[in-house]
């Protein structure tokens, strides 16, 4: 919700509408294969890259698992 005094159509032009189309065309060029697994106290949000997975995240209930360095952003997830 906007609150100005600026007319809408001075706001919504057609530039802006081409400049919202070609950022999801970028978006959907560069698509990467997301997944999560669930660990033992949440979920482990990873991004596929070659055969095995990196870890982007984490959400646990348990605090010790944000220490645990085997899910630090950036490792490669063990799926087994």
């Amino acid at each position: 919700m906007l609150y100005t005094v600026t007319p809408l159509d001075r706001i919504y032009t057609d530039r802006t509408e081409s400049l919202i189309k070609s950022k999801r065309t970028e978006e959907k060029s560069t698509d990467v294969e997301q997944s999560s697994f669930d660990v033992e106290h949440g979920k482990i949000y990873t991004r596929k890259e070659g055969e095995g997975y990196i870890i982007e995240g984490i959400q646990s209930t348990d605090m010790q698992d944000y220490l645990n360095p085997v899910y630090s952003p950036g490792n490669n997830f063990p799926c087994n």
